[in-house]
């Protein structure tokens, strides 16, 4: 038996980046909200029963880019974390550490 999932995608098909997320079908159903920022960072909010779950996506730039792009993306990325509730639970995924 096949499981099948949603991509929630953020990116171009023809670009070198691009953010995504996959969730089980059933459980996209309870997306409530999603947020491409950038084609290096998104997220998703999920309900979980009692509670909500957001889900980052990050791609973060790699070494050899210019240090005016790795401090915009962390900006970007500290910004939108510190904006979020405390009772929402977070999971961060991606490359963040820029080595590809």
């Amino acid at each position: 038996d096949k499981e099948k999932y949603k991509l929630f995608w953020n990116g171009k098909k023809t670009a070198k980046n691009g953010v995504g997320i996959f969730v089980k079908k059933p459980l996209a159903q309870e997306v409530l909200d999603i947020k491409r920022i950038n084609s290096r960072l998104m997220w998703i909010k999920l309900r979980l029963e009692k509670q909500t779950m957001i889900t980052f996506s990050a791609y973060a730039p790699q070494s050899g880019e210019s240090e005016e792009m790795k401090n915009d993306f962390w900006a970007a990325f500290s910004d939108i974390i510190s904006t979020k509730p405390k009772s929402e639970t977070i999971l961060i995924g991606g490359d963040l550490n820029g080595h590809v």
